[in-house]
């Protein structure tokens, strides 16, 4: 009788722990999953890519100048383009221009053809995208495509030697382009208007984004001769209609690129990478890249940065260190990428090589 109580008094001192470890299972399973619903964001990005890089051959000189990235199926680059199709008379004796555009959806690159006039193709230098029906180039003049004609926008004073060679904008009601001679204009959904510049240098690029802290867009851009001609490079601040310039101490006399996070960290390419942590302080220089010219540099995050250039030059920051894939994962060309767009773990960048123009596609893993 002793025994069976022991043994009785031992099974349910049994069950009681198995219970209660039971609970604190299921507590520490509760608790683990209320933890991945609010993942903590990673104190860098991967180096990791999977590279495409494509070469659409040509007899005559193709380029791209421009990238804009609307979704993994949907990437458009701008440029001239020749092909084996293209520079002949078709059988009814009519002259086949070369391309100005090239469609990525999804499987594959497809040359396509904005701003025909007869027998003559407009290069295209920049390419802005709000919706399908909703796109803006600039070729020297500016042309808005509502999905199936392209109509003059803003055209350009033919006197002077004034071209827009790049685009930006939040929306279509609020978008910049720049180019030449110091040339801002802004259009506020009804008309452009030319903006007061306190420089006449080319303008290379244009960058805004929100800034938390003030509730507005911050918008800056680069205006150089670049590398043909470094002699000047100015930083300017553009707040609606008026124009400042910035400090550029610091910065050599080429610089083509600026990319920024309001407040925290702004970067400046061309012969070199540099950075600043506040407007009107001096630029610092990051040494740690080769001694090639750097295109342009765009980023998701100050954790995750890309920068394009010269003879296949692709750099990239995870918010510790930068790595170089050329010579690395990629091969040096005889050429450059002279623009790139950065979206999450979709990198595309465009140039050329040789007389070819040139894609390269990374996706992150």
């Amino acid at each position: 009788m002793k025994l069976l109580i022991s043994s009785t008094i031992r099974m349910h001192h049994f069950i009681f722990l198995f219970l209660i470890n039971l609970l604190f299972f299921f507590i520490s399973c509760k608790s683990t999953t209320m933890t991945s619903e609010t993942p903590i964001e990673p104190d860098t990005t991967s180096h990791r890519f999977v590279w495409e890089l494509d070469t659409i051959l040509s007899s005559s000189s193709s380029f791209l100048t421009n990238v804009t990235i609307v979704n993994k199926d949907n990437i458009w680059a701008v440029g001239e383009i020749h092909t084996d199709d293209t520079d002949q008379f078709d059988s009814t004796g009519n002259w086949i221009p070369p391309y100005n555009a090239i469609h990525w959806d999804g499987e594959r690159w497809s040359p396509t053809r904005f701003l025909e006039r007869g027998s003559i193709i407009v290069p295209i230098r920049d390419i802005l995208i709000f919706s399908e029906d909703d796109i803006w180039l600039a070729a020297g003049s500016i042309y808005h495509w509502n999905g199936n004609t392209a109509t003059l926008s803003y055209l350009r004073d033919i006197s002077t030697t004034n071209i827009v060679g790049r685009l930006w904008g939040n929306s279509p009601d609020n978008i910049y382009g720049v180019g030449t001679n110091g040339l801002i204009i802004h259009f506020d959904g009804n008309r452009w208007e030319e903006l007061a510049v306190p420089v006449e240098l080319p303008i290379q690029d244009i960058w805004g984004t929100d800034n938390a802290e003030s509730g507005s867009f911050e918008i800056l851009a680069v205006a150089s001769y670049g590398p043909d001609n470094p002699t000047e490079t100015k930083i300017l601040k553009i707040d609606g209609t008026s124009v400042t310039t910035v400090s550029s101490e610091g910065l050599p006399p080429a610089i083509s690129s600026i990319w920024f996070v309001p407040g925290e960290r702004y970067y400046a390419v061309g012969d070199g990478v540099f950075y600043t942590d506040r407007l009107g302080d001096p630029w610092q220089h990051d040494e740690d890249h080769p001694l090639l010219y750097k295109s342009e540099v765009r980023g998701n995050s100050l954790k995750d940065v890309i920068v394009a250039g010269g003879f296949g030059l692709l750099s990239h920051y995870n918010g510790s260190n930068w790595h170089q894939y050329r010579e690395n994962e990629l091969p040096a060309i005889f050429g450059n990428y002279s623009a790139v767009d950065f979206q999450q773990n979709l990198m595309v960048a465009v140039g050329w090589i040789n007389n070819n123009a040139l894609i390269l596609k990374g996706v992150r893993y």
